[in-house]
């Protein structure tokens, strides 16, 4: 005879595995898409061409309205594997959701954070139907932090439902310094994605400094105006000038502070047998492993592949910062 009383139990497992697959999947769906956009970002704009750097940053016209000159040397299977992967993401979302509402009963079931996914997926998914002039930067910085943002929500959901938070007293008085770790990586990634998206790459091509530059006298405002719409040249290249040196410099100093925070943050995540040890371990990997790739980038001239995996680290290191916050969050 059947024990009635395993089988809401069962049912609870098997609603949990499910959300748990549905979210995994998503996450990997969203890694692909963060990868593969960036290449696509990054190829669109003339970065690594074989006219290198003449063609970066190049703006032509067709029927009133401005796209990348550049836009041809974008692979067509890059684009297709962007779209599809966008596209099943869409569908693991909604299940996400669907699933969240299942389980809405549970204690430890959240529904802010599925629901603010589908709201992040509708909203790019409408930048991404109908995208505008690439002369507009924060069109390219909108998708970049939605799927840096996307990666940590999923990543937060899918360690929430397999593991809880199980750090010492001790340990968890690192919670809010790992918060704010969190919001450092993010806010670099969001310099380093302005960088990219007001075509400022060859702005500062030494390194450390950028030349001469009058610093006091510079235009800061200007250059971290989100509504503001590039310049361009008779020819069609984009007017980088004095912001984009000031942008570039930014996220150079963005690194510094970034490298010496999560530094420390990571050292103080390696305390003997604790869970957070490993956590730890891989933030101080993949911090000397950015900093490396940024060093190489310049050095080396902005290489298409290795700026795409400057980002794709990048991504990872924000999982890291996420993962220690999760490690040092208690389970309600």
């Amino acid at each position: 005879m059947t024990d009635q009383t395993s089988l809401p139990a069962a049912a609870s497992n098997r609603a949990r595995n499910l959300y748990t697959l549905l979210i995994f999947a998503a996450l990997v769906l969203v890694m692909i898409v963060v990868t593969v956009s960036a290449y696509l970002r990054l190829a669109g704009s003339g970065l690594g061409c074989t006219e290198w750097p003449a063609c970066y940053a190049l703006i032509q016209s067709r029927d009133g309205t401005t796209t990348l000159a550049a836009a041809h040397l974008v692979p067509p299977w890059a684009t297709v594997t962007h779209r599809l992967a966008a596209s099943t993401l869409g569908l693991l979302v909604l299940g996400i959701v669907a699933s969240a509402l299942r389980r809405r009963r549970e204690p430890e079931q959240s529904l802010a954070i599925p629901f603010a996914l589908l709201a992040l997926t509708v909203f790019l998914s409408l930048l991404g139907y109908r995208t505008p002039s690439p002369l507009m930067p924060w069109v390219a910085l909108s998708n970049l932090l939605g799927g840096m943002a996307m990666l940590a929500m999923l990543w937060w959901l899918g360690s929430r439902s397999v593991s809880a938070g199980v750090a010492s007293d001790a340990a968890r008085r690192l919670r809010p310094w790992a918060f704010a770790g969190m919001v450092v990586v993010f806010l670099q990634i969001a310099l380093g994605g302005w960088v990219s998206a007001n075509f400022a790459a060859l702005a500062c091509t030494n390194f450390p400094g950028c030349g001469n530059f009058p610093w006091l006298d510079g235009p800061w405002r200007e250059s971290f105006n989100l509504a503001r719409t590039l310049p361009v040249t008779d020819g069609g290249a984009v007017i980088v000038g004095d912001t984009g040196k000031i942008i570039h410099l930014a996220h150079r100093v963005g690194a510094l502070v970034t490298f010496l925070y999560i530094g420390w943050l990571g050292w103080r995540a390696l305390v003997p047998g604790a869970p957070t040890r490993s956590t730890g371990v891989a933030m101080l990997t993949l911090l000397a492993l950015q900093i490396l790739v940024g060093i190489w980038a310049v050095a080396s001239g902005l290489p298409l592949i290795v700026v795409a995996l400057h980002n794709g680290v990048a991504a990872l290191l924000l999982l890291s910062v996420v993962n220690l916050f999760h490690l040092l969050t208690p389970k309600t």
